[in-house]
Parts: structure tokens; sequence; C-alpha cells
């Protein structure tokens, strides 16, 4: 067995609230003696900001400014310069998460064009040609407190003279859907429910659906970038549903993918969901409801 370094955080969810301290240990392994020059243990929390590819050339001037915002950082030596003996050993780790000064502790957010994550790296120093050891792995911070989901009922009727996205209406079948989202404003824990009601159609359907999707906008005083891009779609109706049948809305946010929304200076991380409703000559119509999340 090579020699080995690893990281066993105390919690097993690895999901963590600021105030609260992150515990653990690092483990080395080797069959021989291993001499090291020392064990450095990083800790970084950065929020990485990236434009989008639509936004080259129109908005050069940004590359220079958005750049990685680290949100939090700590040091620590896990172990001075030496030798381990042979087999197994457990060395002990802790350190707060707290934020220093005025930043900012975001949500855990894994997207497309903002990510937000929280990393361990653990580093052992070896003696000339010898490989040096690393170990990375991922803490999930969440807020401990917040704004609470007010309910906010959200009544719609979908027809074609109501269609934002489409330019000739004409050529859209004539159709009444109306529905109802038991709130606008969601609790990331709990899910989102509704219901949807197809009166008439003149075309046959192929399917509804349920998209939720991330809008991510990046920029600076230079300006702007915004992205719309897709998280999860789940179909909620299949085949020529029922006209008249109430059909339930139902759907859980993903972990990571999703997060409360957030307003910064640099970028902010808002949610939308639109339901869609396929015919089946593949023409479809779509409608755009924009959401809140909350933690709480």
């Amino acid at each position: 067995m090579a020699a080995s370094l690893d990281i066993k955080l105390k919690r097993l969810s690895k999901i963590y609230h600021q105030g609260e301290t992150v515990s653990g240990v690092v483990i080395v392994q080797s069959k021989d003696s291993l001499p090291h020059q020392g064990i450095m243990m990083f800790v970084e929390g950065v929020a990485t900001l990236t434009l989008s590819s639509k936004s080259v050339g129109r908005l050069e001037a940004m590359y220079s400014s958005v750049k990685p915002l680290n949100v939090f950082s700590h040091t620590l030596e896990i172990a001075k310069p030496g030798k381990f003996m042979p087999g197994r050993m457990e060395i002990a780790f802790e350190f707060p998460l707290q934020a220093k000064g005025n930043k900012v502790l975001y949500e855990t957010y894994h997207g497309v064009y903002v990510n937000i994550q929280y990393k361990i790296q653990c580093n052992m120093k070896r003696p000339l040609l010898n490989k040096d050891l690393s170990k990375e792995c991922e803490i999930l911070l969440e807020y401990k407190t917040g704004e609470n989901a007010i309910t906010k009922p959200l009544s719609f009727t979908i027809t074609p003279g109501s269609l934002q996205n489409i330019k000739d209406k004409t050529k859209v079948p004539r159709f009444t859907v109306r529905g109802k989202l038991d709130s606008s404003m969601c609790c990331i824990t709990k899910p989102f429910t509704g219901e949807i009601v197809v009166e008439r159609s003149e075309a046959v359907i192929r399917s509804i659906e349920l998209q939720l999707l991330r809008v991510e906008t990046v920029g600076s005083a230079e300006g702007f970038s915004q992205e719309a891009t897709e998280i999860q779609n789940i179909e909620i109706g299949t085949g020529d549903v029922c006209h008249g049948l109430t059909i339930p809305i139902y759907m859980v946010f993903p972990r990571l993918f999703a997060c409360p929304t957030i307003e910064a200076t640099n970028f902010k991380i808002e949610f939308e969901v639109n339901i869609v409703v396929v015919f089946e000559d593949d023409q479809l119509i779509m409608e755009k409801f924009p959401i809140k999340l909350t933690r709480f």
C-alpha cells in the first residue's frame, strides 16, 4: 500500500452554518515509515463568476473586473516536519466557520455562471524525489437565519393571447389552460406545489412539463450579463390529458443546484419555473413564472 492522505469530517452530512466549528481528522496511512516536511490545511470559500460566451466581444471590458470573490479563508498547521511510523495515524483538526470583516458567507451553490464552494485542501510536503500528498473535500454551508417564506398564491390563465414569446399568434392552436401555484415565494426545503387544468385545446397534447430554471446575473459597473439555464424538467402530464381534469404540480428543489435567492454586488442568483405544453406536432407554448427561494 502506497502512502495516502485523507480528510474525514466529524459531521457526515458535511452541512455547516456560519459560526459553527468544523472538526474532523486527517488520516495518514503508510506501510513504511513516512518522512515528511509538514502537513498544512487550507480552507477557502470562493464565489467563482463566469461570463457567458454570448457576452464575448459585447462586454469585453467586464473580463478584467469579473474576478472570483474570496469570502472565507483559513490556514492550519496539521503536523510539523518529522516522520510517521508505519500504519494509520489520525490527526484531529478544527476551525471556526466565521466571516471576517464585512465579508458575507453565501450558501453553497453549484451553477453554470456562478459557483459558491467551500473547500478544504490538505497538503503533505515530502522530501526530494518523493511525490507530495494532497487531498481535497467540500463542506456545504447553509444559512442558519434568514427571510421566512410568505405564502403568495398565484393564479394563471394561459391562452394564445397571453403568450409573450410568440410573434404570430394566429398559428397557435386555440386552447385554454388554467391553474394556480400555491406560492411564488418558496421554502427550499419544501416541495413546490400547485395545480393545472387544460380546459380546452384544438390540437392534441403530447405532454405537459414543469421546468425549473436558474437566472444568473454576473457583472460589475461596466455592465451585466444575464443567462437562464435549465436545472430540471419534470413531466407532469403525459399524452392528451383529459380536459377539465386537475393535474397536481409537485417538484422538489434539488440540493446544491438551487439555493435561496441571492442579490449581491457583483452577481445575482434568481429562479423561475416554466409551464410548457407540447403539442403532437412538436409545437410548444410556455409561460414563465419568477419565484423567490428562501431557506425558511
